[in-house]
């Protein structure tokens, strides 16, 4: 799956000869030094513990073999300001990817993503390149060349081994095709897309791969079967829909604070603007400080201040309620996007 996602979004992506590739998470390693891309520009976005670790690496291979230097900025996807501060010297159309990202997003982290995506690509031209919707058919293609027809009962035992390790629930996203229900599913997507303000085109992965390493070991019609399914696998290209209405949003509005106070074993902690995985470590860095010299048994949580939670606040607050216990944190004040996200992920029940 990940050798199939990847060769073929880089010959589409290595296609724009002209155009700086931003890719954002899960993947950029080794395609900062792939053929197709290496006369490019590239940009590598991710949590800055990631890029603090990546970028020296990717450097001394890049000037072992001559290539262009590639650079790397801490950004989150769901925040629109980090990624616009990592193009401020970009100049012509960028060429976005994302490989393997989407699975990680809930509903309202897909919304932000793609409204910053189509934010992004209308002021510098361009398009975005994912395979991340066509996830499910993929597996599917790769589990039935392996596994043949008991490939679907395989798929069923992974999700049920996902939602028992799962902290949240897991549900099928506003992104998610899925091979078994493809019609409903296609219709959900598409939905979403001009939701939000994206065109899209896709295009089957056959259309990009002849020949997959992975499979060497399994016999010609396995590796025939595959190739062939992969004409009912799709690359997604999105542009913004310039239709779209875009509706007046303060997207700058990304600052973060956070005070807290204990007493008596009870904490009262205030947040205001995104809590996100720029700013949860900020978060959990004054909570542990705090209970480093107080016992906390109860927490009450001021968040009529909070304008965006993503799953990376939502794992901070998670690791509370696990110190202090179920029905020991309350949440105050939220908004109607806060609380969505607690609804969709089954964080109400919670707290």
């Amino acid at each position: 799956m990940t050798e199939t996602r990847f060769r073929s979004i880089n010959k589409i992506a290595g296609s724009y000869k002209n155009s700086t590739v931003v890719d954002i998470g899960c993947g950029y390693t080794p395609r900062a030094l792939c053929e197709p891309c290496k006369d490019m520009r590239y940009i590598g976005c991710d949590l800055p513990i990631v890029t603090d670790e990546i970028a020296p690496v990717i450097g001394e291979m890049c000037a072992e073999r001559g290539m262009k230097s590639r650079e790397f900025h801490g950004a989150d996807a769901t925040n629109y300001r980090s990624l616009r501060d990592a193009l401020n010297n970009v100049d012509g159309e960028i060429t976005i990817i994302s490989d393997g990202l989407l699975t990680y997003f809930n509903n309202s982290e897909l919304t932000e993503l793609c409204t910053n995506i189509r934010r992004l690509l209308k002021e510098f031209g361009g398009r975005w390149i994912t395979s991340d919707p066509d996830m499910n058919p993929l597996f599917m293609a790769a589990l039935k060349a392996v596994h043949g027809e008991a490939a679907f009962e395989d798929l069923v035992k992974t999700m049920d081994v996902y939602s028992e390790k799962s902290d949240t629930n897991i549900e099928v996203q506003n992104m998610t095709v899925l091979a078994y229900d493809y019609e409903n599913s296609m219709k959900t997507v598409t939905d979403f897309l001009r939701s939000v303000g994206l065109k899209w085109e896709i295009v089957p992965m056959s259309d990009y791969i002849t020949e997959i390493h992975s499979l060497a070991d399994y016999s010609d019609e396995a590796k025939a079967d595959y190739i062939k399914s992969l004409e009912n696998v799709h690359i997604w290209i999105f542009t913004p829909d310039e239709n779209y209405k875009e509706i007046e949003e303060n997207y700058d509005s990304d600052s973060f604070g956070v005070t807290a106070n204990a007493h008596g074993g009870k904490m009262e902690i205030s947040l205001r603007g995104r809590l996100d995985s720029i700013t949860a470590p900020e978060l959990l860095g004054v909570y542990e400080k705090t209970t480093a010299r107080e016992k906390v048994e109860k927490i009450v949580v001021d968040a009529s201040g909070l304008e965006y939670i993503s799953s990376a606040g939502l794992r901070v607050l998670l690791l509370m309620i696990k110190q202090v216990g179920n029905g020991n944190l309350t949440v105050t004040g939220q908004n109607e996007t806060v609380q969505t996200v607690f609804d969709q992920t089954g964080f109400t029940d919670l707290i």
